[in-house]
């Protein structure tokens, strides 16, 4: 049985602030949390780090792919060294891989993620921590 696609864009997203990270926010455009494109088994997100900003490297079961559309800085990818990111980097994230990334430039970075599976619900931007 076929269904219809969901056709949204990214004022179609749902803002999000997640712990550690550093001036910085996510847009949730399909998972679970947004209603207009609903997934059960990935999500992709945008995410915005203004100069400065950053999300502390860290690692976790998800697999994800990070695809760097502007903006440019250093990525923490569990090497000896940081490893620059500019548009049109991408970087394949096993299960478990640490990650991390800093915005060394003078304007915002936007970086979309997908995972899979998607993260849990969380807070949307602006609402009182035991909202949803």
């Amino acid at each position: 049985m076929s269904v219809p696609a969901n056709i949204v864009t990214e004022k179609d997203g749902i803002p999000v602030m997640f712990d550690g990270i550093k001036r910085g926010f996510v847009i949730r455009v399909v998972h679970s949390q947004n209603p207009k494109a609903p997934s059960k088994n990935l999500s992709v997100t945008l995410l915005y780090l203004a100069p400065g900003g950053s999300i502390a490297p860290h690692h976790h079961e998800n697999e994800e792919v990070y695809i760097i559309l502007q903006g440019q800085g250093k990525g923490f990818f569990g090497m000896s060294e940081p490893v620059p990111v500019a548009p049109g980097t991408f970087f394949h994230l096993p299960a478990n891989a640490e990650h991390g990334l800093e915005n060394t430039g003078d304007d915002f970075m936007k970086v979309l993620i997908t995972t899979a599976p998607p993260f849990g619900i969380v807070p949307e931007w602006g609402s009182a921590p035991d909202e949803k």
